[in-house]
């Protein structure tokens, strides 16, 4: 077994080229190159592709990386654990690289960093803040948090937390739709702009607010971002379907109205999500654990809906689960 071209291989991958990988081996560039050439020999199989200016995995590399990666991992953390603590446990120490979207409670996020590295100040954490954050081999993640359906080959699912949705609107059309009401209209009029949220996956024809379970054909604005959306209803362009907790102060302040939920499915589910069942270091698992119980404290009960409150919170089972 060749560990020293497994480094180096995986060295590459995380650093993004030879060149960096033999900085934080310390060694030269040119062996690090001939040692990821006798492991790619010794195993039989093209591990990247190489040009003057870029690498890239092949699929048998991609595979190789996934599982020699987290073996890697522990086996650096091994040779840094030099003391025990007062109750004889070895320190957590190493990166964390956690993948976020842009609309998550970054509040909830940065306290629950801050309180696990006060506990294990050897931990250094790499955020990536991306809503299209999908592959863990090139983003060299060690895990994300996702919501809708995370699900893929080779990847483990923990639903951390179960967040609601609500309709906002400006002050001008709340005022407007609690008048056809008052009438005996229908108070979700469908001459109000739509403002819906687009997944960056979805068909030019088929933009959807993010709880109706049907495309919505007629809508003024559609996009992938949430904090666009809310920008949008801010400023009087409609009325948009989001997670209640993304607009808790504009409410507060007056500056949007949750409206009744018709018949929107009020809530969804939000996922830690893992590589692959290798990939749960001792570090990773940890701070999984400290982020649901950070979570929990903050949330309500899921018996908690959307009608009873206009600003509902995060709400957190700790059910874990392989999709």
């Amino acid at each position: 077994m060749d560990l020293n071209g497994t480094l180096a291989f995986v060295t590459v991958v995380e650093c993004g080229s030879f060149s960096a990988a033999a900085r934080t081996l310390e060694i030269p560039r040119s062996t690090v190159s001939a040692r990821v050439a006798s492991l790619e020999a010794h195993l039989g199989v093209l591990l990247l592709r190489r040009t003057t200016r870029r690498i890239a995995l092949t699929d048998d590399g991609r595979d190789y990386f996934e599982r020699a990666a987290p073996a890697i991992r522990t086996l650096r953390e091994a040779e840094q654990f030099d003391e025990t603590d007062a109750a004889g446990r070895r320190p957590l120490n190493g990166s964390i690289r956690l993948g976020v979207p842009f609309d998550f409670p970054f509040d909830a996020l940065s306290q629950a960093i801050a309180t696990f590295r006060a506990a294990h100040p050897r931990v250094r954490f790499d955020v990536l803040v991306d809503d299209s954050v999908s592959d863990f081999v090139d983003d060299n993640l060690d895990m994300a948090i996702r919501g809708g359906q995370p699900g893929g080959d080779h990847i483990v699912a923990r639903r951390i937390a179960t967040f609601g949705f609500a309709r906002f609107a400006s002050p001008v059309f709340g005022k407007a739709i609690g008048k056809r009401a008052s009438r005996g209209g229908h108070r979700d009029s469908h001459d109000i702009p739509q403002l819906v949220f687009k997944p960056r996956s979805a068909s030019a024809s088929t933009p959807r607010s993010p709880a109706l379970g049907a495309p919505l054909q007629n809508y003024a604005v559609a996009t992938n971002s949430f904090a666009l959306l809310k920008q949008l209803a801010l400023h009087g362009a409609g009325m948009v379907v989001l997670p209640a907790h993304t607009c808790d102060a504009e409410v507060a302040s007056g500056q949007l109205l949750s409206l009744p939920p018709d018949s929107v499915d009020t809530q969804a589910g939000l996922y830690l999500v893992y590589p692959s069942r290798r990939a749960l270091t001792a570090k990773v698992k940890a701070f999984s654990d400290h982020l649901v119980a950070h979570l929990e404290a903050r949330g309500t009960t899921h018996k908690r809906s959307v009608r009873e409150s206009t600003t509902s919170r995060l709400s957190v089972e700790s059910t874990e689960g392989q999709t």
